[in-house]
Parts: C-alpha cells; structure tokens; sequence
C-alpha cells in the first residue's frame, strides 16, 4: 500500500486518484506521519469494513472478550453552539 503526506496527497489528488482507481492499489495519507485516511476505489468499500476486522485479528488475534459499553448520557446529544 502507498503512503503519501497530506501536501503531498492535496497537490496531485486527481493522479493519485486515477491511479488508486486503475490499480486497484489503496493509499494511505498521512499527517505528520501518522495515518489519516485511506483513499480506496470504490468497488472495494463493500467490504472494508470487514476487512478491517480481518486485518485486526490477523494482526493482534482472535476477539475473545465481549466488550461492555459504557451507557450514554442523553443529556450529551445537544448539537453545540455556533
């Protein structure tokens, strides 16, 4: 996968789009280099979700734990203030 700088990304975005589009190849755009976001063609964002869990468990193992979510305070949904 490449992996391209914010600048970098923003100056050549439409070639880095067409290339991502032609093949296939996803890129990563980092910011001060951590990554940010990944640019994908769009037939692949059916499944990117998914494959984000199985890159997941590839990586750090199988999910064994249930996860407990703590509950929401609806008082926290207000839309803030302009």
């Amino acid at each position: 996968m490449k992996t391209l700088g914010l600048f970098d990304t923003k100056n050549r975005l439409s070639e880095i789009c067409d290339q991502v589009a032609q093949t296939g190849e996803p890129c990563t755009v980092t910011r001060r280099g951590k990554p940010l976001v990944k640019i994908v063609p769009v037939n692949d964002l059916a499944g990117s979700v998914w494959d984000t869990v199985e890159e997941s468990q590839a990586r750090y193992g199988p999910l064994t734990e249930d996860l407990e979510l703590p509950r929401r305070d609806p008082s926290l949904n207000r839309p803030s203030p302009l």
